[in-house]
């Protein structure tokens, strides 16, 4: 009975014996690639719930009170700066402007006169007069020598007919003064202060033209900034009146994550600090942000900071991955920079008790369980549970990891390059 049983267990007892030796002889050593363990001078990071906002968001409003002759943008267009937006209806004012720019003309030419001064004909004319004055001033001067000869001989002359010839001497004399002053005025052209006042009056025509036309400037709305058109606020042949809203424009490149932060981390947030951004759009994707601004005044109830953080936002195959709206993740510092140990992110290996990444030690595998920290780009702080059991400058493993066992024999195929500074 008894050799019957050993006879059929014979069998099964030489089987594990295979297993059992097959598992104590493992192949030859596993090829693996390493990194060098490296320190680095790094804060704790928290991430806190934020939300994507335009950068910029204007609403664009009417200039001027006027019908909106043509409406030339939709909801969700792409524009750029100083594009119209709308168009109002302009004949009235460019009636206006047409009759200012026709007495600037005006004005000009009247300036122009006066710089011509007087023409030859104008000057022969007064040269003329003033002969002509003369001459009559010496047939007055004669008529009164003889006058005056007969008075005094006590002829027939009488005293009014002596007087009279006198007056008469005495109007051709003023007649010669005026003619050659009238002469010298037009032989001088007009005086510097009649120049200046028509120089003055074509200034001024000139400014009431410009003010015209830039009030022609403010029938067309257009684009503030680079954007697109987020609401439509009229449509074409609405009355608008000024400071109506025409469109609601926004700028999405870069954006803007509005992130609050409670006061016990907001000592740890430095401006112009570097920090990673998430959304759940794109969930194997980071965004690396700039702290832009921190506003100094938190909120009564939640005791939090509102913090701005700027992201480039470029398109990709002909969109913007950020859109405002979006809930995103802001990493933030949460703790003071202090040296810590920095392993690849490959080098973790979860699934166990504890995280441990693999160090080599005399071409062997060791296993270290490890404490995970904050991470710097593609490498994460770590903290060996067992004091000096992971030091700067240890090799671990980071490619061939997944089916290592402790104690296992490796070769390093590979080092990987430590982290750049």
């Amino acid at each position: 009975m008894f050799s019957r049983i050993l006879n059929c267990c014979l069998p099964i007892i030489c089987l594990i014996t295979l297993s059992s030796t097959s598992n104590a002889q493992p192949g030859g050593p596993a090829s693996v690639v390493a990194a060098p363990v490296i320190e680095r001078d790094i804060s704790a990071e928290q991430a806190f719930v934020a939300n994507v906002k335009p950068w910029r968001s204007v609403t664009v409003g009417s200039a001027v009170d006027g019908r909106v002759l043509e409406f030339l943008v939709k909801a969700g267009q792409e524009i750029e700066k100083g594009q119209p937006l709308s168009q109002l209806r302009t004949k009235t004012i460019e009636i206006e402007i047409a009759g200012a720019q026709a007495e600037l003309t005006l004005r000009q030419a009247e300036l122009e006169e006066q710089r011509n001064g007087s023409r030859p004909d104008e000057l022969a004319l007064s040269e003329a007069l003033t002969e002509v004055a003369a001459a009559n001033s010496q047939y007055a001067k004669a008529k009164l020598e003889r006058a005056k000869t007969l008075f005094n001989q006590s002829t027939s002359m009488s005293q009014d007919e002596y007087e009279s010839a006198r007056a008469e001497a005495l109007v051709a004399a003023a007649r010669v003064a005026e003619a050659n002053s009238s002469f010298r005025l037009v032989k001088e052209g007009p005086r510097k202060e009649k120049i200046e006042q028509a120089v003055a009056r074509v200034e001024v025509q000139k400014q009431l033209l410009e003010g015209l036309k830039d009030r022609l400037e403010k029938y067309t709305a257009r684009a503030p900034f680079n954007g697109f058109v987020s609401a439509e606020m009229t449509q074409t042949g609405a009355w608008v009146r000024q400071a109506d809203p025409i469109a609601n424009v926004v700028e999405i490149d870069p954006v803007e994550i509005e992130v609050y932060v409670p006061e016990a981390a907001i000592r740890f947030v430095t401006l112009g600090g570097k920090v990673n951004v998430s959304v759940e759009a794109f969930p194997d994707q980071t965004f690396e942000g700039t702290i832009e601004r921190i506003v100094p005044l938190a909120d009564n109830r939640a005791r939090s900071f509102p913090v701005r953080v700027r992201v480039a936002n470029a398109k990709q195959n002909g969109r913007h991955r950020l859109l405002p709206g979006m809930l995103a993740r802001v990493t933030l510092p949460a703790g003071t920079l202090e040296p810590r140990l920095l392993v690849p992110k490959d080098a973790l290996q979860f699934g166990g008790a504890s995280t441990v990444v693999f160090k080599v030690v005399e071409n062997k595998a060791m296993a270290v369980p490890v404490k995970v920290g904050p991470a710097l780009k593609s490498w994460i702080s770590v903290s060996p549970q067992l004091s000096n059991q992971l030091n700067k400058g240890d090799l671990v493993i980071t490619r061939g990891n997944e089916r290592i066992r402790p104690g296992q024999d490796v070769v390093i195929n590979e080092q990987q390059p430590a982290l750049a500074n």
